[in-house]
């Protein structure tokens, strides 16, 4: 019986047939997973007049909200333990009921805790396709792959980006946009009949005797040291990232006079074009490898961040928006590169788990909360977004120190990999 699972996993883990129908359906899912988390920053200003609050105030219920891409992690680490398949199915549902129940929110409260649950979902749904992609596609593509999955991210935002000027201010106006994110139920139907289980996750869990692996797993040698800083990686890319994404529409409408027209047109032309980083940066992880595509992407985006929320002219602002869109959006598919290679198909969910969401995400809980506090004595949310966009160059450091490189290096499905016994032999 082993065997025949292992000839039907192989079957699977080799039919580029299937791996183009999985790379459709998991674009999709996170191309609503884009729609949703560009909302919220476009609604911003609407939801701070609708509901009469500070901008401190409004900046806390962001942090508070992005709260649950932290309590994500128990979502995406389960893929460990009941597989991949089922948990994405699960929270793709999740996340769609709760962003749907945004729509009725009564207040200010209301609001901040259906986002929080729709956003645990979100990020869980997230974690899970990167971790598929990885698994299931061959070392030549796999950098592509996981860029080509979260580009799909950029296309949702286009798609609320174009939609806010229509509807934001229609009779049911920010509540309208949220009601648009029950159409990733569809997906879930389809999902159910042609999605399959990753080869890896079956393979694995068929040889593994023992229960699932234990939830200090990551932290023994010799997972723990690259934890730690794959991890630190994470917290100061979502800290710019976060940053520049949640404030940059708040900061052209209420620091430059921007209107909804302007800034859904600029929107619209930066995150068309700037999804191409997407696809840069997908190419060149495979070809000029992970390390140097990490060290260029965090080193310009900080040059881009700055521009972005330094510049005045409404052609400058664009185009600053598009670089920075081009250079951070493109964070997430060079550190999901570094977290999926480096550790075994036993624990990876759970060390994406542990890096991306309950440790990383912490510079995206922290980030708004810090830009509404140092604004005002800074003179305004530009001044404190562009030192907020400093981090990434800490984390360029952390690459060109501490982390390996992974390109090409064969997927391990089992512990005892020698590539982790030569660097336990390294790092004891």
């Amino acid at each position: 019986m082993m065997a025949d699972q292992n000839s039907v996993t192989t079957e699977y883990r080799d039919d580029v047939k299937y791996r183009r129908l999985l790379l459709i359906l998991l674009s999709t899912a996170t191309f609503f997973e884009g729609y949703d988390f560009l909302l919220i920053n476009l609604v911003l200003p609407l939801i701070q007049k609708d509901f009469n609050i500070s901008i401190s105030t409004l900046g806390v219920s962001v942090s508070i909200i992005a709260v649950g891409t932290i309590v994500a992690f128990l979502v995406v680490r389960l893929g460990d333990r009941y597989g991949r398949r089922p948990m994405l199915q699960f929270t793709i549902f999740a996340y769609t009921l709760f962003t749907a129940c945004t729509a009725f929110s009564q207040g200010l409260a209301s609001f901040v805790v259906f986002q929080f649950l729709a956003r645990i979902f979100l990020v869980g749904e997230w974690g899970l396709a990167t971790v598929m992609i990885a698994e299931e596609f061959p070392e030549k593509s796999r950098g592509m792959g996981i860029a080509v999955v979260q580009s799909m991210a950029g296309f949702g935002a286009v798609m609320a980006g174009a939609l806010y000027p229509l509807v934001a201010h229609e009779s049911f106006g920010w509540r309208g946009m949220y009601l648009i994110g029950l159409a990733p139920l569809v997906l879930v139907g389809i999902m159910r009949s042609r999605l399959r289980e990753t080869a890896r996750y079956t393979r694995t869990k068929a040889a593994r005797a023992e229960a699932a692996p234990s939830f200090f797993l990551p932290w023994k040698k010799p997972y723990g040291y690259y934890l730690f800083w794959v991890s630190m990686m994470w917290i100061l890319a979502y800290v710019t990232y976060t940053a520049n994404q949640v404030f940059w529409v708040h900061h052209v409408v209420n620091g430059r006079g921007w209107n909804e027209q302007m800034v859904s047109r600029a929107l619209i032309i930066a995150y068309l074009l700037g999804i191409s980083g997407f696809y840069v940066a997908g190419r060149c992880l495979d070809w000029l490898g992970r390390k140097k595509t990490a060290i260029a992407f965090f080193a310009c985006g900080t040059v881009a961040t700055f521009c972005a929320f330094q510049t005045t002219s409404g052609m400058a602002i664009t185009v600053s928006l598009f670089f920075m869109t081009f250079f951070t959006g493109a964070f997430l598919p060079v550190s999901s590169s570094f977290t999926t290679e480096i550790f075994p198909t036993e624990i990876r969910a759970n060390c994406l788990a542990w890096s991306n969401n309950l440790l990383g995400r912490i510079g995206m809980v922290a980030a708004p909360a810090i830009v509404g506090f140092i604004a005002a004595p800074m003179g305004g949310v530009g001044n404190a977004v562009t030192l907020l966009g400093l981090a990434p160059i800490l984390a360029a450091g952390i690459v060109l120190v501490v982390l390996p490189e992974t390109r090409w290096r064969a997927m391990t499905d089992f512990m005892s990999d020698g590539f982790h016994r030569e660097e336990e032999k390294k790092n004891p």
